[in-house]
């Protein structure tokens, strides 16, 4: 699915990946594609991180973006020359800004215009992207002592999704080894772990019920949502769609759209 460049890095897929394709492949189970579409339908600022390069961040974010409520529009940052004029017309709610990358590296964003992109977050806006760090620690410093950014920004963000890729017997092998969430505390930020993968473990392990429901709840105010029911509504579809063969991309994403519009219960 990934082919192995040598030094490190892997080339991109030409296709689009859906979640179920990521799934197929080991990345993720249903229960966390699950989870990160119940958190993404709240409009979620959310960071994917890696160390090496191309180990599929951009193709993780934008499975993310696939479980973006319709009415969202997503708005592509530009590295060079970003006037931010789409904030003439925009609605904070409704809107959803994108950098395929944040780094100080090529024509990625970075600067001044990755500034006030994550700023916007306290007007309302959501951002998501894609960020060079092994850990989501580091993830928050470097945005921290890199940008600038303080605490009180970057507890706005949603989550930050942790992937571990290495190069198998005979093609790269990516896993979803961390997602964890951005808390508030009184002397800056926290991360809160709701999902994670023990070293050498085949599979995930979430957190209880109880702390989901409460975590969600807490950072996305879901307090009418039962956490476990509307995960466990989604893995269904998931799982459905999967033993299907209904996999590709507009498949799925069709599948999420009548899910969303309350035909499929």
């Amino acid at each position: 699915m990934y082919r192995w460049r040598g030094g490190g890095r892997f080339t991109q897929p030409a296709v689009q990946l859906s979640v179920l394709q990521l799934v197929r492949s080991g990345t993720l189970d249903l229960k966390l594609a699950a989870l990160l579409w119940l958190i993404m339908e709240q409009r979620a600022s959310v960071l994917v991180a890696a160390g090496p390069s191309f180990a599929g961040k951009t193709t993780t974010l934008n499975v993310l973006l696939d479980f973006l409520p319709p009415v969202v529009r997503q708005v592509n940052l530009r590295s060079y020359g970003e006037d931010f004029g789409f904030l003439r017309n925009a609605k904070p709610e409704e809107t959803y800004l994108v950098g395929e990358e944040f780094s100080n590296h090529g024509f990625y964003i970075w600067g001044e215009v990755a500034q006030k992109a994550f700023n916007l977050l306290t007007q309302g806006y959501s951002v998501g992207g894609t960020i060079h760090a092994r850990t989501a620690k580091e993830a928050l410093l470097i945005l921290n002592q890199a940008l600038g950014l303080p605490a009180s920004v970057l507890a706005q963000l949603g989550a930050i999704v942790m992937l571990h890729a290495w190069m198998g017997l005979n093609e790269p092998v990516r896993h979803i080894d961390e997602v964890a969430l951005i808390t508030p505390l009184k002397d800056g930020i926290g991360i809160q772990t709701i999902a994670a993968r023990e070293v050498g473990a085949d599979a995930l392990a979430f957190a209880e019920d109880e702390v989901l429901q409460r975590s969600l709840s807490d950072k996305f105010h879901v307090v009418d949502v039962d956490v476990k029911s509307e995960t466990d509504k989604r893995s269904k579809l998931l799982g459905r769609l999967l033993s299907e063969g209904k996999i590709f991309q507009d498949q799925v994403k069709q599948a999420i759209v009548d899910f969303n519009a309350g035909r499929h219960l």
